[in-house]
């Protein structure tokens, strides 16, 4: 932060990091419900661009279910020209790399950028694998590695034709490794980790690809793919559970042993006939909803500057973001960009300032939000007793925060869980917003916490019975952590036994307790 204000100080001298050519080019600017486009190229090349981008979006999570997906604010960059995008390249030995497009993931954005100079067929690949990917991430899923890049690979070939989406188109790559090398067994494939010779070495890494590619396009776009399909989301799913085995997951996914599937997709691969999957548009023709305008200066600059930083993270990003900041001071974007900075740089307490002061001013990206939250809960939850009750000011701020977050993000089931631990505190509960965390919780990845502060509402709403078996239910998982399952006795010690329960009905609208599972 120290740093950050010995710039700010400096912002008379003038620095621009856009060279001139590009500050003078016309930029434009359009929106959907998912992506935010800044462009150089034509108007109809970025249409189409932002359409395919939202097409593709809805058609990965129409195949691959994602139920627990949280959109991070997405920013689309195009550039007209190759020499345009130079400047923004990733680096290589200091000299720009010859890439046609990139997406860069992070826990708060996500940036995509590429050049329209070749046709959108080049960059089209390689940013559909990588922003299949992101979604894979920002669903809250950890698939294995056959699958992530198999799942990436067969989307990756993405095309809208003719009103009507086509997924599956065979890579000439991967065919020509598979006509001349041996699959890998399926008990290698699916113990192939990032530190794997198989995924580090030349000739194996070839055939991990295409056998990864391979064996998803079957069961997505094979013959049985209406069967097979259904069964590969249940393997996945089987996959996540945190007692899985793997052999035992795919014989009850797909009620066959490996030999099977390896025959089977061997006969697939032997046919030559590499099925296309074809649907109609998930979410119609937006075409016409798309409306682009000229983007103004600051705008185009905040973009562009962001961009650079993601890729090169040049030292001079901050102090141009604060001339930014101070140049327009009712704007959030600069100060979502230097909270990025701040805790790339290590400096969560200038990071928070920045949160603090994008939320402020309005900001859309719900991450902030949950991170102006966290911040404060981290700083009271520890060692708190059960009697603690926030004070009604900092209530009302954590969830205005919060409440933010999820109108913002709808799936956002981190916001969710720090919401139920905000009424477990709050000295009157909201049970409209414990239900709604409850509708989530089958959803969240780890409940134990929200269950417990579940627990709590119902333990102070009086309703014993239901705070009694949560607390029984955490004391016995073995997964629950050695904190977690100390205040769960403490709380049972305070839950009055069965026959002093009151005969009342707990209160109207409180949360329903889940059944432990």
């Amino acid at each position: 932060m120290r740093v950050l204000r010995q710039l700010a100080s400096m912002v008379g001298i003038g620095l621009s990091l856009l060279p001139g050519a590009l500050a003078r080019e016309r930029w434009i600017w359009a929106r959907t419900d998912h992506f935010e486009m800044f462009s150089s190229a034509s108007e109809e090349e970025s249409r189409d661009l932002l359409v395919n981008l939202e097409q593709f979006r809805a058609t990965v999570l129409s195949i691959y279910s994602l139920p627990r997906l949280r959109d991070p604010r997405t920013t689309v960059v195009v550039f007209g020209t190759d020499r345009q995008f130079d400047p923004f390249k990733p680096l290589y030995n200091g000299t720009p790399t010859d890439v046609a497009g990139y997406c860069i993931g992070s826990s708060d954005e996500t940036v995509i950028a590429l050049t329209t100079g070749h046709g959108f067929t080049a960059a089209g690949e390689i940013i559909f694998h990588e922003y299949v990917h992101l979604l894979l991430s920002a669903g809250g899923e950890q698939p294995p590695l056959w699958l992530n890049e198999g799942l990436a690979e067969l989307f990756s070939t993405f095309r809208i034709r003719k009103g009507s989406v086509e997924l599956g188109r065979a890579k000439p790559d991967h065919v020509d490794t598979l006509n001349h090398l041996h699959l890998m067994p399926l008990s290698w494939l699916f113990a192939v980790t990032t530190e794997s010779s198989s995924y580090n070495e030349g000739v194996r890494q070839s055939i991990f690809y295409a056998e990864s590619w391979a064996l998803v396009h079957y069961l997505v776009c094979g013959e049985d793919c209406a069967t097979d399909l259904p069964k590969l989301r249940r393997f996945k799913d089987l996959l996540a559970l945190p007692d899985s085995v793997v052999d035992r997951s795919f014989r009850e996914a797909f009620g066959m042993s490996y030999g099977d599937m390896e025959a089977n997709l061997r006969r697939y691969l032997q046919s030559g006939q590499y099925f296309i999957h074809r649907d109609k548009l998930p979410v119609g023709d937006l075409s016409a909803q798309v409306k682009f305008r000229t983007a103004d200066d600051f705008e185009q600059e905040v973009a562009l500057v962001n961009l650079r930083w993601r890729v090169r993270q040049d030292a001079s990003t901050a102090y141009r973001l604060l001339q930014l900041a101070q140049s327009r001071p009712g704007a959030p974007r600069p100060h979502e960009v230097l909270a990025a900075v701040a805790m790339r740089e290590g400096d969560p307490e200038g990071a928070f300032v920045h949160w603090r002061r994008a939320a402020d001013l309005g900001s859309e990206n719900a991450y902030i939000y949950l991170q102006l939250a966290k911040e404060k809960l981290d700083e009271i939850t520890s060692g708190l007793s059960l009697d603690y009750r926030m004070p009604a000011e900092l209530t009302g701020q954590l969830r205005s925060w919060l409440d933010r977050a999820v109108g913002l993000s709808p799936n956002y089931l981190e916001a969710y869980e720090a919401l139920a631990d905000v009424e477990a505190l709050a000295e009157s509960p909201r049970l409209d917003v414990m239900n709604r965390v409850q509708g989530n919780l089958p959803r969240m990845k780890d409940k134990m916490r929200t269950l417990f502060a579940i627990a709590i509402v119902r333990w102070r709403t009086q309703d014993f019975v239901t705070a009694r078996q949560i607390a029984v239910f955490l004391m016995a998982m073995p997964q629950v952590s050695a904190d977690l399952r100390g205040r769960a006795e403490s709380l049972y010690a305070r839950i009055p036994p069965p026959a002093e329960s009151p005969a009342t009905p707990a209160p109207a609208g409180s949360a329903e307790a889940p059944s432990p599972r």
